[in-house]
């Protein structure tokens, strides 16, 4: 019977003798991954290359402030109970006298003074809480057109109306983001959805209705992705107030207060009602407006007209931004309104104090 090969000498190979099949297989298999990630690596570098949003943002220089604050109206007091009229006695009938002879009555002068008339007054000229109102006032419906005249601020809320956006996180764009603004009878629902890759889906409601302030939110709700749901709720009755489920605590609520998407649509209200305002550069606005679990006072500032570029061509806008809430404030919050889309929001953008930029660019609208 012939020996049995000796395969050994297969497996071991000499420095001067050439390279086994099994190891070339494996250079050649890292090489293809290593030349995979790179092209994979170049293909996403040119995506972000052409889908990165370019929008000039020179900085806003030093602008003296008008400030324009929005004199907030507190509810009124709950009317008095009437007075009870004291119960009269029966008095004994007095005794006839004789008629006493006629005279001429004194003719009445024109110097004599009479009562003076209740002047008319006009919405959003120096109304007061306390001014009189005529017959015809006081049987009109309040409809929000008419609603924040007493504090001297025309108010007229955009009728119904979605807005779709352009989502982008770091100038890279995301998903399609959504503005939903329903306005009717008296009563409106705004909803802003924002999808983030790897996030989820950042939604905003905010629903109420109108009063001598303006907007007036009742309810509203934050849901960031895959986090908890928070809910703020404006109680209105009785002692004004506000209750925070995610603290659990209960504080005062100012009159006129917003939340953090209503103010947009309050500040779109006023200038719809009032456009003539700004035209001056430094016109601030003091708003109060309520998160998930605090107040505060946001000072809104108008920096001046831009022209925006949006698919749906060039847009003429009013620039808007939020001035450092305290020292040393470093989040920024600016927001572009267009006149000719009934001043509503087209473009919106918060950077963080980390760098992180987060926006929304007007894509298209369609009416309800």
């Amino acid at each position: 019977m012939p020996p049995a090969p000796d395969d050994s000498s297969d497996a071991v190979s000499t420095p001067s003798g050439p390279t086994p099949p099994r190891s070339r297989g494996r250079w050649i298999a890292w090489a293809s991954v290593l030349a995979a990630v790179l092209i994979a690596h170049l293909l996403i570098a040119l995506w972000v290359a052409s889908h990165r949003t370019t929008l000039d943002d020179t900085p806003i220089p030093d602008i003296p402030i008008t400030l324009i604050p929005l004199k907030p109206i507190a509810p009124p007091a709950p009317p008095a109970p009437p007075a009870r009229k004291p119960v009269d006695k029966p008095r004994p009938p007095k005794p006839a006298q004789p008629a006493p002879p006629d005279t001429l009555a004194a003719p009445a002068t024109d110097d004599t003074p009479g009562p003076q008339a209740a002047s008319e007054t006009v919405a959003g000229e120096g109304n007061t809480p306390d001014a009189p109102a005529s017959s015809a006032q006081a049987s009109a419906p309040a409809g929000p057109a008419l609603t924040a005249a007493a504090n001297g601020d025309k108010f007229d809320p955009p009728p119904s109306v979605t807005l779709t956006y352009d989502a982008l996180m770091n100038g890279v764009r995301n998903q399609t983001g959504e503005l939903h603004w329903v306005n009717e009878n008296g009563h409106y629902r705004l909803r802003v959805a924002v999808p983030i890759i790897f996030f989820g889906t950042f939604e905003f409601i905010s629903e109420g209705g109108f009063d001598a302030n303006g907007i007036a939110p009742s309810r509203y709700v934050e849901k960031r992705g895959r986090r908890a749901e928070y809910t703020t709720t404006f109680h209105r009755d009785g002692t004004p107030t506000l209750t925070f489920t995610r603290s659990g605590q209960s504080v005062p609520l100012a009159p006129g207060a917003q939340d953090r998407f209503s103010v947009m649509m309050q500040l779109a209200s006023y200038a719809r009602g009032n456009p003539e305002r700004y035209t001056q550069v430094g016109v601030t606005h003091e708003f109060t407006v309520v998160d998930t679990d605090s107040s505060e006072v946001w000072p809104v500032q108008y920096v001046g007209s831009e022209t925006l570029r949006t698919p749906q061509g060039y847009l003429e806008t009013r620039h808007f931004t939020r001035l450092p809430r305290k020292a040393g404030d470093e989040r920024r919050v600016d927001i572009w309104l267009a006149p000719s889309l009934d001043w509503l929001p087209v473009r919106v953008k918060q950077i963080e104090p980390s760098g992180n930029e987060f926006e929304l660019i007007f894509t298209q609208k369609s009416a309800q």
